[in-house]
């Protein structure tokens, strides 16, 4: 290796430890094939076809910085030192945000990207801006004594969409972000409290906020992303309040779940709405009495799945812990088995369903997990010291 090439080889390897973006130096067709297939996403991407990298690593011209950017917004930097192609990239300018993945994936083909995809592919490179590359651009020149050289440029032809995007990032940048950031924290503060009134309010400021620093209407796709990001805030906000992982995977799962199969953006809004009034009944729950985080999950699990056929040794399954270790903690904690506490809340819901609704004895027992009508007949007895229809008869509403 010649001492040129070890100067070489030194101040890009300095610039990759300071600014953590590659490099490459081409000295055969083997290195050309290895950066394409690394590094290309889309067919769109001609210029990484190997045929057309090669042909740019031949043809551009030895005095310019060449700076060239495709139509995903991925750019390089190409010159040469002593007649060797170097690559520094590939890197993006600026930050992605999902909602220019998925304008960027319709534009290009939106039927074989995907905006996530495409945000994986993003995160991949470094964001370094122009000011930034220009620097370390002049450090690369002084170093290596690439005097007089030209930059030229390379950029993808941008439409008007883009230019009417980049008019909206202006209105965004122009925007209170500070009250806007507030008020995000005060929704999260709002969940920790438990206050379900509250984080309803701020959701809705949230949801009117960024919708006044656009000039077009979401689409459906970008309103379904934003309440993934509304998603992740209530989740660490639960976390914060005390609700334990378990109870936190259920209910944001079911949320992300209805919101994917939702036809509207009313049933989306609805969905969410769901799940934040379920985060604040349990805050409320922890904050009242301070059971452990095994019991709430014990208590939330029979809440939500009392009407199924549920056992408790399903629970103790699900929260990997052993049976009898679960009954002697719920029973030390609550002063009652979780066997009798879902009893009771079976009852309890079919008590509600016998005065609010003139559905027959056998389906309000099916309906809150007890198939068998005469033994739900029996417990109710036991439970209430009354017959289900007598029960009604005395409250019917």
């Amino acid at each position: 290796m010649t001492k040129d090439v070890d100067k070489l080889s030194f101040t890009m390897e300095l610039i990759h430890d300071i600014f953590n973006i590659d490099y490459t130096i081409f000295g055969s067709h083997k290195d050309i094939e290895l950066f394409c297939k690394n590094h290309r996403a889309t067919e769109g991407q001609s210029w990484l076809a190997e045929d057309a990298l090669g042909l740019i690593l031949e043809k551009s011209h030895h005095d310019n910085i060449n700076h060239f950017e495709d139509l995903l917004h991925v750019r390089i930097v190409l010159f040469y030192y002593e007649d060797k192609p170097v690559v520094l990239g590939p890197y993006m300018a600026e930050e992605m945000t999902i909602g220019r993945s998925i304008q960027i994936c319709n534009q290009v083909d939106k039927k074989k990207m995907d905006a996530k995809d495409l945000l994986i592919y993003y995160g991949r490179y470094p964001v370094i801006p122009e000011s930034i590359m220009d620097k370390i651009i002049r450090g690369i020149v002084r170093r290596l004594d690439l005097e007089n050289l030209t930059e030229h440029y390379t950029r993808y032809k941008r439409d008007n969409s883009e230019e009417k995007y980049d008019n909206e990032l202006v209105r965004l940048s122009n925007a209170n972000l500070e009250t806007h950031y507030i008020t995000e924290r005060e929704y999260m503060d709002a969940i920790k409290r438990g206050n379900t009134q509250e984080v309803l309010h701020y959701r809705k400021l949230l949801s009117e906020n960024a919708a006044g620093m656009w000039t077009r209407k979401f689409r459906t796709e970008e309103l379904r992303l934003g309440l993934a990001v509304n998603r992740a805030m209530s989740r660490i906000a639960a976390y914060e309040a005390g609700v334990p992982a378990p109870i936190i995977h259920k209910i944001t799962t079911k949320e992300s779940m209805a919101i994917s199969l939702a036809q509207s953006e009313k049933q989306m809004i609805e969905a969410c709405e769901t799940m934040l009034k379920e985060f604040c009944e349990i805050i409320r729950t922890i904050k009242n009495k301070k059971y452990s985080a095994m019991t709430q999950s014990i208590i939330y699990s029979i809440n939500q799945q009392y009407m199924t056929d549920l056992s408790i040794k399903e629970i103790a399954k699900e929260l990997n812990i052993t049976e009898s270790y679960m009954i002697a903690q719920f029973k030390k904690e609550m002063g009652l088995t979780p066997a009798v506490y879902l009893r009771q809340v079976r009852l309890k819901q079919a008590a509600n369903l016998l005065i609010s609704t003139n559905d027959e004895i056998q389906k309000i027992s099916g309906s809150v997990g007890i198939p068998d009508a005469n033994y739900f007949v029996k417990l109710f007895k036991a439970e209430f010291q009354m017959t289900p229809g007598a029960y009604r008869k005395s409250y019917k509403i």
